[in-house]
């Protein structure tokens, strides 16, 4: 439930011990609102909100309300004391790591901030950089002075956030021109060693309603993917245009010499083998009420075009300027697994790898999960034998003394 409140559950694993299991609500404001009213306050939200809010809450969501906090998407060690729950707004929320006791709720310090700046809008998924450790997102933001006086152009503003005297502070270190207000949805973001990769993909932006988020999400396919990679040192930015592209989540990347000698980067990204048939319209509606409940529609044959996954490789010449691209075989039975979510070795982090741990969806068991290592050298799978009968974003965490830990 992407518009439920947040919950947050942790699972503990030791050496010798019991495994350990504790739950808890992320202690937003859209949580205590809707305690002390004792029902789900109005709020902008992503699917279907029955009944849909009034004119006057709307009002009130736009000019009143804090901004959205609702942080139920990701985790992420963004500081070292605590765990960082995020949405894709650049609001933080910090819990303490063993009791997910609420500590903090802020924005980043950004050194290139004006005091007129509104932020709009920032990825879900951190990335972190491979050697330094530092965290890499963007932002957009707007100013309302700059306004006043000339036509501002948005961009994602690129950031390296890294924690200074108990705070969040964010380095600009670049930024992606949003041209002609062709906002694509930019779930994720990675980095190698000296840049930071942003996927503009075919998911794009509608600005039609405020509230209703969920209706101004479209896919395109006369929409390119365009990989745009800044240099981490000056911004200088090179671009890698694909076919269209469906995709979400997180990716890996890494930089490498080819033997000629040339720099590439790799870019790995599980996706859909094909998007000839999927919608060119909001794909949100296939989980409408009037849609679910309708005796005519078929679910499944409805989503059963999302369900042809492979993962895709992509390969940037930075020295001829050119891209390329290779599909990995389906390394999995059934072939028709949703996977997603591709979790290497930190040991690995922006170097040249063979094993990857990722989540799978079955759609012919009501979406159960499971858990399956690939071997990208091998095109070989293991996958678990036991699927779950619920979907969870996973997100593994060091933790000292203990084997792994999970937090969802």
């Amino acid at each position: 439930m992407v518009d439920g409140l947040s919950k947050i559950n942790r699972w503990s694993f030791h050496p010798g011990q019991k495994p350990s299991f504790s739950s808890t609500f992320l202690k937003s404001s859209i949580y205590n609102r809707s305690i002390e009213q004792q029902e789900l306050i109005p709020r902008a939200h992503l699917g279907q909100m029955i009944p849909p809010s009034s004119a006057f809450e709307k009002m009130k969501i736009l000019f009143y309300d804090s901004p959205p906090d609702n942080n139920n998407i990701a985790a992420w060690e963004l500081g070292k004391n605590g765990v960082t729950f995020t949405a894709e707004s650049p609001v933080y929320i910090d819990v303490d790591f063993k009791t997910l006791d609420f500590q903090k709720k802020y924005k980043a310090e950004c050194d290139d901030a004006g005091y007129f700046d509104q932020d709009f809008l920032s990825a879900s998924h951190f990335w972190r950089h491979p050697s330094s450790g530092d965290s890499i997102n963007y932002k957009v933001s707007f100013s309302s002075a700059k306004k006043l006086f000339y036509q501002e152009e948005p961009a994602y503003k690129l950031y390296r956030y890294t924690e200074k005297n108990g705070k969040i502070v964010a380095k600009y270190v670049g930024e992606v021109p949003i041209v002609n207000n062709d906002f694509r949805v930019v779930h994720t973001l990675g980095a190698t060693e000296n840049y930071i990769v942003l996927p503009r993909m075919s998911l794009y932006v509608e600005f039609n309603d405020p509230i209703d988020i969920g209706k101004n999400i479209k896919f395109s396919k006369d929409k390119p993917l365009t990989l745009m990679l800044s240099l981490l040192n000056d911004g200088t930015r090179h671009s890698f245009t694909f076919e269209a592209f469906e995709s979400q989540h997180i990716f890996n990347s890494y930089e490498r010499h080819n033997a000629n000698g040339e720099l590439e980067i790799v870019v790995d990204y599980p996706t859909l083998e094909d998007v000839d048939n999927l919608p060119d319209k909001n794909i949100f509606e296939l989980l409408n009420i009037e849609n679910l409940v309708n005796p005519d529609y078929n679910y499944k044959d409805k989503w059963e075009p999302y369900t042809r996954f492979t993962i895709r490789r992509f390969i940037l010449n930075l020295d001829t300027g050119k891209g390329s691209v290779y599909d990995y075989p389906r390394m999995w039975s059934p072939h028709n697994l949703q996977v997603e979510f591709p979790y290497i070795n930190d040991a690995y982090r922006g170097l040249p790898y063979c094993y990857v741990y990722l989540h799978t969806w079955n759609a012919d068991a009501h979406n159960a999960m499971g858990l399956m290592k690939v071997d990208m050298c091998k095109e070989t799978s293991v996958a678990g034998r036991k699927l779950t009968s619920f979907q969870l974003n996973q997100f593994l965490l060091p933790g000292q003394g203990a084997l792994m830990k999970m937090m969802v």
